[in-house]
């Protein structure tokens, strides 16, 4: 009976489970993951943003572009307006050929603007520049694809 009775207390005093310090500790742990995780949906969103307006600009550059090689050669777009040449193919801003300027897709502004090179590489060719750019958080952007015609 005596040992019934030390065994019963022993159960009654026996500390199970998990103490207040041992609680605090894993939610603390658990806290700083949750917070990494949510950082890296964050980045992963602008990653995503970012990588769909790149798509959006290469489809804008490729459609103008392939506007450009449907046109006559002796079109006023295929004309090296201000003489520069090779030098000239990556022209933005003023000092391009041609320009189309603010055009608004998904919300976003994006300029094109396009170079020629005449008789370049070849005698009766022309090569084209073509530079898309757009602002995105802040910085410009810009891509450019070259086209021998």
């Amino acid at each position: 009976m005596k040992d019934t009775i030390q065994s019963m207390k022993k159960l009654l005093t026996a500390s199970e489970g998990f103490s207040l310090l041992e609680v605090v500790v894993a939610a603390s742990i658990l806290t700083v993951g949750l917070l990494a995780i949510a950082t890296l949906q964050g980045a992963a969103i602008k990653g995503n943003n970012s990588a769909a307006t790149n798509t959006i600009a290469a489809t804008v550059a490729t459609d103008r572009m392939e506007k450009l090689m449907a046109l006559d050669m002796n079109s006023q777009q295929l004309q090296d307006s201000d003489n520069d040449g090779q030098n000239g193919l990556s022209d933005t801003g003023a000092d391009a050929d041609h320009a189309v300027t603010g055009q608004v897709i998904s919300g976003k502004s994006f300029n094109i603007f396009w170079n020629v090179a005449e008789d370049t590489p070849n005698a009766g060719n022309k090569t084209i520049g073509l530079v898309v750019t757009w602002n995105d958080r802040g910085r410009t952007r810009a891509l450019e694809i070259t086209q021998v015609r």
